[in-house]
């Protein structure tokens, strides 16, 4: 964890803007092209889903921007260790919430957080004692029943809310066989902006293409 130097940040004015805000959150949602995640889970028995997690997980984690937090009053970077993901074991249905390890092994990572999913007997798992939740990269989830072109995240209403969410649909298929899905990102505009989205959705992308 590293506390910002806010005399010689960049960013510090529209921070500042921004953080005083009830609501600083942005929403939007984009289309993205997931054909070689898909093949790729398939190839490797893998879950897309995680797959896809791992990726966007990886991504977030190039740019110290998505790991910006509000810590006892200081506004520092943090460190991204431990993932917050939305999913559902079969033949229930209550989703629950995977609390676990980032692992930079696309392999290790999915396999993990299928045994976690698995395993897990209640709603949600408590970090380790040692662990911050600030640590947490980002939430994830998906609602693969149905396509979407908006979505808003349920948080508390509070100026320290930095953790990203995101959200994927159901993926379709076109008249061309490519896959696609739609990604809602959910971040908080005293943090991040869209060129710092784009920035992260070409890292998305560049991962993908090198599957």
């Amino acid at each position: 964890m590293r506390e910002i130097d806010f005399k010689s940040w960049k960013r510090k004015d529209v921070f500042n803007l921004y953080y005083q805000f009830d609501i600083p959150q942005i929403s939007l949602c984009t289309p993205l092209e997931v054909s070689k995640v898909y093949e790729f889970a398939k190839s490797k028995n893998l879950s897309f889903y995680f797959c896809l997690c791992h990726i966007f997980y990886t991504a977030l984690l190039k740019f110290e921007e998505f790991m910006i937090r509000s810590i006892n009053g200081k506004i520092v970077i943090e460190d991204g260790e431990f993932v917050n993901i939305c999913a559902y074991k079969e033949g229930e249905e209550i989703f629950k919430i995977i609390t676990g390890r980032y692992y930079s092994d696309i392999e290790k990572f999915c396999n993990e957080s299928k045994k976690e999913l698995q395993t897990q007997t209640t709603f949600t798992k408590p970090l380790p004692p040692d662990a911050r939740r600030s640590q947490v990269i980002a939430y994830i989830s998906c609602t693969p029943w149905f396509e979407f072109t908006h979505i808003t995240h349920p948080q508390d209403i509070q100026r320290n809310s930095f953790v990203p969410h995101i959200s994927f649909d159901k993926m379709k298929t076109n008249e061309k066989g490519e896959r696609w899905i739609n990604v809602s990102l959910q971040v908080n505009h005293a943090a991040i902006d869209g060129m710092l989205i784009a920035k992260l959705l070409d890292e998305v992308k560049l991962i993908i293409n090198h599957l």
